[in-house]
């Protein structure tokens, strides 16, 4: 029988351990140094007993590790699946098969009951209170956002079904300005909090106009402004407990905008752009999972659809784009990206004639 590593997994350390991660069907093994070197042995196919050269007992330490998963035998199921994921995944790299297949609930999996999730819920607030549900900088300036600019605004598109069939991603904008009270309007429905409750002792549980996983919403606001009337052109950040925009710091080392965005003139030429950012503890503290990754960029998918159907309602046009350097942008927006992560951006203005 020829075995060989497999490959959809990954190794790490953990305190002083080397782990192998098997993200197929989720499971580790610490490794032993006997193990270690088994697995530079059999990098390749190699018949079994082929490891009996590298010294008495490794045959029986390499069978284990067959047990395992570790080594996988040619020709045999295992073989078959990871040929097919790696046809259909091989050109995203390891760490997107990592992230999706470890992140996948297998057959078995068993969910607390609603009594016992809320019980769970209220202990983890005893032991570890709940992060802010929104961030706020008292410390810095505030511009306040006019408001008004809800369900009973004039806006050319008012009903629902006329605003999904309208929507088109603009990518050339007029040069005039938006008004003060058109980017509260925007961020407001987009991103403003209309309820809090905590009747259950479990955490205050958010209320917007999109969705969240848990009522727990990791997605900020942060506004490029390059042409807004009655706003000085700079980054802020949309401060919903506040109801205004916070200055965003300025960034150590300059950021050249078009490069920043990934080389597209119709988002540097914007005059706002949105730049959607996830706060990691928030739903870290929710849920203790990896699946929770999964939920922050769902949640960015309808809070950037808000953005894009709101934008519409307003007449103004609007495109989303995810092909931007999101180091560039972090340290724009003045976020630390071990904190909160550049997920998303979204240009908004007027359109020009034709586009």
């Amino acid at each position: 029988m020829r075995v060989k590593v497999a490959e959809c997994a990954s190794l790490f350390w953990d305190d002083g351990r080397l782990v192998w991660d098997g993200f197929l069907d989720q499971r580790q093994h610490a490794l032993t140094p006997d193990s270690e070197i088994l697995l530079r042995w059999f990098s390749t196919w190699r018949d079994l007993d082929s490891v009996s050269d590298l010294g008495e007992g490794h045959l029986r330490v390499a069978e284990r590790l067959v047990e395992a998963g570790v080594l996988i035998a040619e020709n045999s199921p295992e073989h078959r699946r990871e040929e097919r994921i790696l046809s259909r995944w091989g050109s995203w790299g390891a760490a997107a098969r990592h992230l999706h297949f470890s992140t996948r609930t297998l057959t078995g999996t068993r969910y607390a009951a609603h009594e016992q999730d809320v019980e769970a819920m209220r202990e983890q607030v005893r032991r570890d209170p709940p992060p802010a549900y929104a961030t706020a900088r008292p410390d810095r300036p505030l511009t306040r956002l006019p408001t008004g600019g809800g369900a009973d605004a004039p806006w050319p598109r008012a009903d629902l079904v006329s605003t999904l069939l309208g929507r088109r991603s603009v990518r050339r904008f007029a040069p005039e300005a938006l008004g003060l009270g058109e980017l509260a309007a925007l961020l407001q429905v987009a991103g403003g909090i209309l309820e809090v409750r905590d009747g259950l002792g479990t955490g205050p549980a958010v209320f917007k106009t999109s969705p969240a996983a848990g009522a727990w919403h990791p997605i900020e606001l942060h506004v490029h402004a390059r042409r807004v009337d009655g706003l000085e052109p700079g980054v802020y950040h949309y401060a919903p407990t506040r109801g205004g925009l916070e200055p965003a710091p300025a960034p150590a080392a300059e950021v050249d905008p078009l490069d920043a965005l990934g080389g597209q003139p119709w988002l540097a030429e914007a005059p706002v752009l949105i730049l959607f950012t996830g706060v990691i503890e928030r739903s870290a503290w929710r849920y203790a999972t990896a699946r929770a990754y999964r939920d922050m960029l769902i949640g960015l998918g309808h809070v950037s659809q808000t953005t894009l159907l709101t934008a519409t309602a307003m007449g103004l046009g609007s495109v989303f784009a995810t092909a931007v350097c999101d180091e560039d942008l972090e340290r724009l927006a003045g976020v630390d990206p071990v904190e909160e992560v550049l997920l998303g951006v979204t240009a908004v203005g007027r359109p020009a004639p034709g586009a």
